[in-house]
């Protein structure tokens, strides 16, 4: 695939919704997951990032449920998950 600019493009974006839930710590969201529409948070379909913030409350990382965008996570359990 190439763009418009003629570079060639290795992935290619698809576009899809997602459901998504926050859990919060203070004021700053700490973990965000993303599933498919109606899937409940105890099921293994998600995904999960933990944001990390420094201490004028800016985001410095954003670290991933096991290392990994995939959907196998339950988000009830994102705190029970190490990230990287």
């Amino acid at each position: 695939m190439v763009d418009t600019l003629g570079i060639k493009i290795g992935r290619k974006i698809i576009e899809k919704a997602f459901t998504q839930k926050i859990a919060y710590s203070g004021t700053n969201a700490e973990y965000i997951g993303e599933a498919v529409p109606g899937t409940a948070s105890s099921v293994a379909k998600w995904r999960i990032k933990k944001l990390t913030y420094n201490a004028s409350k800016l985001v410095t990382d954003v670290k991933w449920a096991s290392g990994t965008e995939d959907f196998d996570k339950e988000f009830d359990e994102r705190e029970n998950y190490s990230y990287s």
